[in-house]
């Protein structure tokens, strides 16, 4: 279960001109409502709220709603920069639209549906819980005004690990529910820091090292994400003995992750360097003697789920032993390469036909 707050919002609306107010309003939450509709189910609009939930068992045992979350913040704090940039009003509203920010809460639980005059609605003690912690004491004690509150709940679901001595844990007790053990996000500095990122998406009119390759799956964008991504997957779909996934501290992957695939006696090392869940994912392979290898597998949606396609861009040196290799090298992977993930990309197609298959049963 998720809740998307604006914060601010109150204060917004009393204190500056309603008919601009309300235009801000309605323009940021136009840009989050479509990535919501993408993935969760909305529950119901609150005013300034929205509550949303979703029973997709792929996206368990794995970060899915903690990217899930950030892309939520994202677009938000996206269109509010775009807002700013776009406007040279000098209306109270406009210029008091930076004291609005998102705070977001995700629970993992139990709940009942109740119908009332039509509408159906969640309820039950889990329900009622991440309702109350929307009242906390995190910008107090945390310093941190857009937030993403995960309890411990959320994350033991994530096969995420909760250390209550991290700076950014928290604890809220509540009448009839109990302690209730949680970890902060920030997510605008999160967001900040993205922008800064260098981007390594390979484009289509890039020199390659060959044909891109695609193959149409029966799942959506972000279960194919999750597929090539998602640690006990990406081990079957890579057909691999076992993955080691180093995050330099951090509990989730993204940009920066490095990751050793063990085949027998082979272990190929690469590392993420770009992160976009649902959309690409782009990882440098680095391969014996200084050559590195760029690839981006990018999911395009259809009305039927995905397609998936692969592009390497092509080889490159670091040292002046792997420029002297470099033409033997592009030879030998432009010779073994379509063969290879042809049957990987197959495998997949099959993979992704028995998750779709689950979830409809």
């Amino acid at each position: 279960m998720l809740v998307a707050d604006i914060s601010g919002y109150t204060r917004f609306l009393a204190d500056t001109e309603l008919e601009h107010a309300n235009g801000i309003i309605k323009d940021l939450f136009d840009a989050i409502v479509p990535v919501f509709n993408k993935s969760v189910t909305i529950s119901k609009f609150m005013g300034d709220a929205i509550f949303a939930h979703s029973e997709n068992t792929a996206y368990e045992n794995s970060q899915f709603m903690i990217d899930f979350s950030n892309r939520i913040y994202t677009a938000f704090a996206d269109r509010k920069e775009l807002i700013n940039i776009n406007t040279d009003c000098e209306c109270n509203a406009c210029k008091h639209m930076n004291e609005l920010d998102l705070k977001m809460f995700l629970h993992h639980g139990e709940y009942g549906v109740q119908e009332f005059n039509g509408n159906k609605e969640l309820a039950g003690s889990d329900v009622n819980t991440i309702f109350r912690l929307m009242k906390n004491n995190v910008v107090e004690t945390k310093n941190v005004e857009a937030y993403l509150l995960i309890t411990e709940k959320a994350l033991e679901a994530m096969k995420i690990v909760f250390n209550v001595d991290e700076p950014l844990a928290g604890l809220e007790i509540y009448d009839h529910i109990g302690e209730v053990k949680f970890l902060i996000e920030d997510l605008n500095e999160k967001w900040k820091q993205n922008k800064k990122v260098k981007k390594h998406y390979i484009e289509k009119d890039e020199k390659q090292l060959i044909e891109e390759l695609s193959i149409d799956l029966s799942v959506s964008t972000d279960i194919a994400f999750l597929m090539y991504t998602k640690p006990e997957w990406r081990k079957q779909n890579l057909h691999a003995d076992k993955i080691d996934i180093f995050n330099k501290g951090k509990k989730t992957q993204g940009e920066g992750t490095q990751l050793h695939c063990h085949h027998g006696k082979q272990v190929f090392k690469m590392q993420i360097t770009d992160w976009n869940p649902g959309e690409y994912i782009s990882i440098k392979h680095s391969l014996p003697f200084g050559i590195i290898l760029h690839q981006t597998n990018e999911f395009v949606g259809t009305d039927d789920g995905c397609i998936m396609k692969i592009r390497f861009g092509d080889v490159q040196s670091t040292n002046l032993v792997s420029k002297l290799l470099l033409g033997k090298v592009r030879k030998q992977l432009q010779k073994e390469f379509p063969d290879v993930f042809s049957g990987l990309l197959k495998g997949m197609q099959e993979f992704a036909k028995n998750i779709s298959q689950k979830e409809k049963n």
